[in-house]
């Protein structure tokens, strides 16, 4: 009897902790979507118009062979701008780690090198060179 008592408090236990770590990844992404949505909104992409592209300037938002470029304002401070990125970088990248999430580089196109900022319709567009062979 205490055998079994201990094997259903034993299973208990692993039920519990497996339903805490779907709670702390969808709390996890929630915080990676905070961080994302908060570097946006610091970019000023969405909030400024684009009247004049040399007002704007783009970073690597990322590691791998996947990653893009963000657009920013230069009128921000481009260093406070710089650290949100690489922390979001690097918070990305451990929870991709942590929960087993591989990068999907099959639907990117190849690796593009941005080639200028234009603005289009009021909004900053990068535009892109393909990479020479």
């Amino acid at each position: 009897m205490k055998k079994l008592s201990f094997i259903l408090f034993a299973t208990s236990l692993i039920c519990l902790s497996c339903s805490n770590d779907e709670s702390t990844k969808d709390e996890e992404s929630a915080r990676l979507d905070k961080m994302y949505n908060e570097i946006i909104t610091d970019s000023q992409v969405n909030s400024k118009p684009c009247t004049n592209p040399e007002d704007w300037a783009y970073t690597k938002f990322g590691n791998s062979g996947c990653s893009g470029y963000i657009l920013y304002n230069k009128q921000i401070d481009a260093v406070a701008f710089q650290k949100k990125v690489d922390q979001y970088v690097a918070a990305r990248e451990k929870f991709h780690v942590k929960w087993g999430i591989l990068a999907d580089c099959i639907l990117t196109p190849p690796l593009m090198i941005p080639s200028e900022i234009q603005c289009i319709d009021g909004k900053p567009v990068i535009k892109y060179d393909l990479p020479e062979n």
